[in-house]
């Protein structure tokens, strides 16, 4: 057990539930009476390592028997899968209690927060300041203390973006790692399940527990810090690129050794991003947005419109852009440097406070602005840690982000343990 929760699993469950019923955030959708009835079935008498007896909760597309999931939509919206989330599969045979279902951007396309029909989650760190999304319900309740970890699903920055706008650590693996076909789906070929925590060491415990048996990276020698230093340069506010570069000097002081290293443009990455999501999407919603529009908010109608714009040419296209843009990141940046340190996002967390839920405008800037950075490592299946470093002037959080190699998801968690905790907020 962690230390913030009782060792008791019955108590841990209901004090985690009574936390959620007190809570004002609108993190969850739904919560579960019967987790307490599934904690007491634990014997304290015989308990095993963490996650066990710990109450988690999990981002509204995770399918189980007798559930199909909300994904954030309204007018009776159930996503039609058949199969049950291995994910959960393995974490209820690990020991952990879900006790609910958090709240999200609908149908995970939109990362700000926003949500019309079960209302927006509030950043736990200040309410005026955007929380976050797509799995925003999952990274308020872990900041909020309500649980020690949370699922949630990362197409383009999803766990990654809220995690850094709320204080917490959110890890997206490599591609691959976590197979699950019970979740609901946004873009097929980028969709992986992903982790939200306080605690370093229970990230690395859920992550062992979810995992696909696979080969783990070793990794010898000083550690090798990749800097994009032209993304910094262009496209991050002098106040955030002041954190990076403070735990890049963290880092260094720790013996790790930094170089700047090259990525393909930030334009070109996003574009190929954009266009796979954008034909994935239209072709699992294009039915029914003209059956059930009301199913979609007015932002994400237009994304879908826009999306089915996007031909099966240019799809093809996409899709051999990113095997020519994964080569040229492994094969440079990564023959220089064993991790990169990249934003999270580039500036300070927005506010979004006098929004309405469904305004298209706001929505879709702001979604933009945080995708940058994070799609591109989505694009290419790499392991991606979103990592607390700082606070920006408003106090709100700031993260860095921690990118491996394909398969080197443990050497990108250990840098948490190595590096991780936000320096002292200047005067």
């Amino acid at each position: 057990m962690t230390a913030a929760y009782p060792r008791d699993p019955a108590q841990a469950v209901a004090a985690a539930l009574a936390a959620a019923r007190a809570s004002r955030l609108n993190a969850f959708i739904e919560l579960f009476p019967d987790a307490e009835e599934r904690a007491r079935a634990l014997s304290v008498e015989d308990p095993r390592p963490a996650p066990w007896g710990l109450p988690f909760a999990y981002k509204d597309v995770f399918a189980t028997v007798g559930r199909q999931p909300t994904v954030g939509a309204g007018h009776g919206y159930r996503w039609g899968g058949e199969r049950n989330s291995v994910a959960l599969d393995r974490l209820a045979a690990a020991g952990a209690i879900a006790i609910g279902a958090l709240n999200l951007d609908p149908h995970c396309y939109a990362a700000t927060g926003l949500n019309p029909y079960f209302g927006r989650v509030l950043n736990p760190v200040d309410a005026r300041f955007a929380v976050g999304g797509s799995s925003s319900g999952s990274a308020a309740a872990v900041a909020a203390g309500i649980v020690p970890f949370a699922l949630g699903t990362d197409t383009g920055g999803s766990v990654r973006i809220p995690a850094a706008l709320c204080g917490v650590l959110g890890f997206k693996p490599t591609a691959g790692a976590v197979g699950d076909p019970g979740i609901a789906p946004l873009s097929p070929s980028q969709d992986v399940i992903g982790i939200i925590a306080r605690d370093p060491a229970l990230l690395r415990a859920v992550f062992a527990a979810l995992r696909d048996p696979a080969s783990m990276e070793q990794h010898d020698g000083p550690l090798r810090v990749g800097l994009p230093a032209e993304w910094i340069r262009t496209g991050v506010d002098p106040e955030v690129a002041a954190v990076i570069q403070s735990v890049l000097r963290r880092m260094t002081e720790g013996g790790a050794l930094a170089a700047e290293v090259a990525l393909p443009s930030l334009d070109a990455l996003n574009a190929c991003a954009g266009t796979i999501t954008s034909f994935e999407a239209s072709a699992l919603h294009r039915t029914a947005l003209v059956e059930r529009p009301d199913w979609y908010p007015a932002a994400v109608r237009r994304r879908l419109v826009a999306a089915a714009e996007v031909g099966r040419d240019a799809y093809d296209q996409a899709l051999r852009d990113r095997e020519a843009h994964r080569a040229a990141v492994i094969e440079g940046a990564f023959a220089a440097a064993d991790v990169l340190l990249c934003p999270v996002i580039g500036g300070p967390a927005p506010r979004l406070d006098g929004v309405d839920d469904d305004d298209v405008t706001i929505a879709g800037a702001t979604t933009l602005a945080f995708l940058r950075f994070n799609r591109p490592f989505s694009l290419l299946g790499l392991p991606a840690l979103a990592l607390p470093a700082g606070r920006d002037r408003n106090g709100m959080p700031v993260g860095v982000q921690i990118v491996g190699r394909p398969g080197a998801d443990d050497l990108v968690l250990a840098i948490a343990d190595r590096f991780g905790g936000p320096p002292d907020r200047p005067a």
